[in-house]
Parts: structure tokens; C-alpha cells; sequence
């Protein structure tokens, strides 16, 4: 089952004066078409909306751009895109606010090559005015979910994504063990040299929680960027991407 890392968001807006209430912005569930990947991005409500600016953090090595369109929920609308290193960045504008509406106003159009990617907002602006953006991530599934297939797998070792993600103080990373045994969880750069051992031992069986604050084991900081949580143990090894950002 081809599964696509996501990053389903929600975004505060405070931007259009007419608005009574924060508005939400996220990622919809993927579909495949005729090998792309295409993901939706859907707003609570347009009402007042005359730009939109959009920036999407991905890995360039993974993710292939095919396209990024509006949709008929922003009609009259000028836009362009662009991938500089690993931002995707888009605009959109009008001479006119949008009335009223809400539902998928773009669609990011991404190459199907099977890999497992994760995208996630690094800015949006509405009218302007930079928002704040609150993340959760999830997994979602661009074509059919086999829940007999995801019940039968785990082995009872299993290492979740961390939370939050992005992150730029702390993150917390979880881990199941299916029995009492000696286990490593320990955090990689994107050189596979070890940044922070932050599990090294016997655990018991059942969920552990580690937090980890964004230093080496020395106690320094390290620089914003991709990292990688590996867990191992005798026959399980897992592994999990993270981004940290400052």
C-alpha cells in the first residue's frame, strides 16, 4: 500500500478585516491520477480573501513538481509558483476580494514515484498579514486504506512520528516496544552521523516518550535542517524523518 507523509495543518487566520471568527486552512486527502499525485488545499471561507502567499517545505530529492493550480473558489485570480531549494513557493491575486465560499481553493500536483515524502507549511499570508500555523501530523493514504493490512503488521515494536514537526525547541518522539528489551533510539543528521543518543538500554514493555530539545550530546544546538530518529533493538529497526526549524 503506497502510503504519502503529509502534514495536515491548521492555520489561524487573522487576515481580512471582514472575518468574525479564525478560519482553517489544510491539506485534504490525496488521490492519484494518471501518475500524479495530486493534493488538495481546502479553506473554511474566501470571504474578503485578495492574495495569497504560500510557502510548502519539502525534500527536492524525493518531490517532483508537476504543478500548482487554483481552483474555480478564487476565480479571477493571478498565480505563479516556484521551487527554490527545498520551498515550494506560491502566490495568487486579485483585484477583486472573493465574496464568499470555502472547499479546496489549489491543488498541488506532485510526480507519483512511490517515495514517501512529507510536506508541511513553513508560511502562509492572507491579505498580507503573516498567520500563525499550527501543525499535526498524519499519514494519509493516496489511494485505498487496508486496515486488516495495518492491523496485521506492527510486530509491537513501533516508532511514531514526532510531535510537533516541525519543531524549534523541543519535539517528542514516541515508541512502543511489544516486550521488556534493550533498544536504542538515537537521532541522525542527514550524514548519518549520530547527533543524540537520547534511549540506550533495557525498557519494559508498552509506550515510552522521549523528548528531545534540538542539542547534541554534548549539550550544543544543533542547525535547523532534516534529522532522522532511528530505533533498534534485536530484529526490529525502525526509523522516522523530523525538521527542525529556527
Amino acid at each position: 500500500m503506497k502510503r504519502f507523509a503529509l502534514i495536515a495543518l491548521v492555520v489561524l487566520l487573522a487576515g481580512a478585516a471582514s472575518a468574525q471568527t479564525p478560519r482553517q486552512v489544510s491539506l485534504g486527502e490525496v488521490r492519484v491520477a494518471d501518475g500524479v499525485r495530486v493534493v488538495p488545499l481546502t479553506i473554511d471561507q474566501v470571504e474578503g480573501v485578495l492574495a495569497v502567499d504560500i510557502n510548502i517545505v519539502l525534500d527536492s530529492r524525493q518531490v517532483n513538481v508537476v504543478d500548482f493550480q487554483l481552483t474555480d473558489l478564487l476565480p479571477g485570480f493571478f498565480a505563479f509558483h516556484n521551487v527554490d531549494a527545498d520551498t515550494l513557493k506560491f502566490a495568487a491575486a486579485s483585484a477583486e476580494a472573493v465574496e464568499a465560499g470555502s472547499g479546496v481553493f489549489a491543488e498541488l500536483q506532485l510526480e507519483d514515484t512511490g517515495a514517501n515524502p512529507e510536506l508541511l507549511f513553513s508560511m502562509v499570508v492572507l491579505n498580507g498579514d503573516e498567520i500563525p500555523v499550527e501543525y499535526a501530523p498524519r499519514w494519509v493514504s493516496p489511494v485505498q486504506t487496508v486496515v486488516a493490512e495495518e492491523a496485521a503488521l506492527p510486530d509491537g515494536y513501533q516508532l511514531a512520528q514526532n510531535y510537533p514537526n516541525p519543531f524549534n525547541t523541543e519535539t517528542t518522539i514516541s515508541f512502543t516496544l511489544l516486550e521488556s528489551t534493550p533498544v536504542e533510539l538515537a537521532v541522525y543528521n542527514t550524514s548519518g552521523q549520530k547527533v543524540r543518543t537520547l534511549v540506550e538500554g533495557e525498557r519494559a514493555a508498552g509506550e515510552h516518550r522521549m523528548i528531545w530539545n534540538g542539542r547534541n550530546d554534548k549539550g550544543a544546538p544543533v542547525a535547523s535542517g532534516r534529522y532522522v530518529a532511528k530505533m533498534a533493538g534485536a530484529g526490529f529497526a525502525r526509523e522516522m524523518g523530523m525538521t527542525l526549524l529556527k
